[in-house]
């Protein structure tokens, strides 16, 4: 893939005592700004680059395989394919904030990216779920997700909306969407009361960051824009569990995938 170069200019910034106490009472934190202009359009390049080659990406709302146009593409590991994107300002700054926010070393934390794509007039929603629902029950996780946005987002187009306190609790019983394992998309089961939901709109260049049981969810996107998000989870090293956690949805998914693998093997 063909990109520009990496920009060089700093923007470096840390938390306040107050930010950091906010954080850890709602389970979530926004910043106005996390990196520069110009980075944005860097990243954006790189995110179009990506999309562009199909390769890697699925459509998170629908059966694994599904033929046609996504409404909700993801890609996974795009460090991967693209290095660079840990020398970025975006990752060195989200990296710092978030072991400010854990109380962790920072050279502790290990990180792995995601993209999310919603396309024009059509963007299917998230729905409200916890990050933590998606990972391997045999685990205990220290962590914090950072979520950058590539154009302004309101509620219009899908920024993030989160629950105060629910990271409080024990990760919460999900199903994938429309009751399908094949679906990779998890809603938490009981639709929680979202009266005191706070949306956070940004400008491109903005975070947010939440805790891994932090119940979010973001609308489906209206505009005639896509929209454009790349986040990362940083972490310490997972500890296994004396018992495993019972989330069965993560094995009803497991199965699915394995299945359509077979699937598409003896096709």
């Amino acid at each position: 893939m063909t990109r520009p170069p990496l920009p060089q200019r700093r923007f470096d910034l840390d938390v306040s005592d107050e930010q950091v106490a906010f954080f850890r009472a709602t389970g979530f934190l926004a910043l106005e700004r996390i990196t520069t202009d110009e980075e944005v359009a860097w990243l954006g390049a790189v995110y179009d680059g990506l999309f562009a080659a199909r390769s890697g990406q699925f459509d998170v709302s629908r059966p694994y395989g599904s033929r046609g146009d996504h409404q909700l593409s993801q890609l996974l590991f795009p460090e991967q394919q693209v290095p660079e994107l840990r020398n970025t300002v975006y990752y060195q700054n989200a990296r710092r904030v978030i072991a400010r926010l854990l109380d962790v070393a920072e050279a502790d934390l290990g990180a792995w990216g995601h993209v999310l794509l919603k396309p024009p007039r059509g963007g299917h929603l998230t729905p409200w779920h916890q990050d933590e629902s998606y990972w391997e029950p045999d685990f205990e996780y220290c962590a914090a997700g950072a979520w950058l946005p590539l154009e302004d987002v309101d509620m219009r187009n899908g920024c993030m909306c989160f629950l105060p306190g629910s990271h409080l609790g024990d990760v919460l019983p999900h199903h994938h969407y429309g009751g399908d394992p094949a679906v990779h998309l998890l809603e938490v089961d009981d639709a929680p009361d979202t009266s005191a939901a706070v949306p956070v709109p940004l400008r491109a260049g903005g975070a947010t960051f939440h805790h891994p049981r932090t119940l979010h969810a973001t609308a489906p996107n209206q505009t005639d824009r896509p929209r454009r998000a790349y986040a990362n989870e940083f972490q310490l090293p997972p500890k296994r569990r004396a018992t495993r956690a019972h989330r069965p949805w993560v094995d009803e998914g497991k199965q699915a995938l394995a299945e359509r693998v077979r699937a598409t093997v003896r096709a």
